[in-house]
Formats: C-alpha cells, sequence, structure tokens
C-alpha cells in the first residue's frame, strides 16, 4: 500500500494544525511522527486512516498501484503506536 499527501492541510477553527504537507508512505518501511504534545500527531494519523477529512490538499491510497476508494480505506488500514520511555 502507498498513501500519498499532496499538499494536505488540516485545521481546527482558525488555527491550522498541519499545512502544505506532500508526502509519501509506502508499505515495508517505518516511520517515526515526532513531536510535543499538540503539534498534530495524532491527527495525522488519523487523518491518513481516512477517520479525518482534510481541509485542503489531497491523500490518496493505493493498494498495488490501484486506487483504493476512500470509503473502504478503513478496512486496509492497521498502525500500532509505540511508546517508549
Amino acid at each position: 500500500m502507498t498513501i500519498s499527501l499532496s499538499d494536505a492541510g488540516k485545521r481546527f477553527n482558525r488555527d491550522w494544525i498541519f499545512r502544505h504537507l506532500s508526502f509519501q508512505f509506502e508499505s515495508g518501511k517505518g516511520y517515526a511522527i515526532t513531536g510535543p504534545n499538540g503539534s498534530g500527531k495524532s491527527t495525522l494519523l488519523q487523518a491518513i486512516s481516512g477517520g479525518m477529512m482534510l481541509n485542503e490538499g489531497r491523500i490518496q491510497w493505493k493498494n498495488n498501484n490501484a486506487l483504493i476508494d476512500n470509503e473502504k480505506i478503513f478496512s486496509m488500514f492497521q498502525f500500532v503506536p509505540l511508546i517508549w520511555k
């Protein structure tokens, strides 16, 4: 699976949580999303898992180069948060 963000942005009220984010996540690779409390880590994960809509930009999910419909992404997506102490 490949998840592509193009100029993605999410805002709550008047505050942008993230904006103009372009990135591509690919299966088989590991990614670390780090930052202080309130920096948008959980919001980003909710957006890329299809649980939250973006306010601007685009997100695409592909499996074997075939687009996955937004309504079906929840059945194909998993993420596991790790907490280091």
